[in-house]
């Protein structure tokens, strides 16, 4: 992941970047991003790690309130295991 952010950081300069979510639960990365904003001379913010908890739940929940309204979708499409941003 703090590769990957270096990459977006060539493409896409920034001055700051907001880790969020479980990858910002993640100690070992937190630590990995705080050397990479050293190192690139930006701003990491990232919440406190109580705050930083997996969105499964939350996605459920949007689901939820979906089917409560009547929006469903077809599951005919073909699952990726990467699918491609242009999609």
């Amino acid at each position: 992941m703090v590769d990957r952010l270096r990459n977006a950081l060539q493409i896409c300069p920034a001055e700051r970047v907001v880790i969020a979510g479980g990858v910002a639960a993640n100690l070992y990365l937190r630590e990995g991003f705080k050397e990479l904003a050293a190192e690139k001379n930006i701003q990491i913010i990232c919440p406190p790690v109580k705050l930083c908890t997996d969105n499964a739940a939350m996605i459920a929940w949007a689901g939820v309130e979906k089917l409560r309204l009547g929006m469903t979708n077809q599951l005919d499409f073909k699952p990726l295991a990467r699918w491609p941003l242009a999609s």
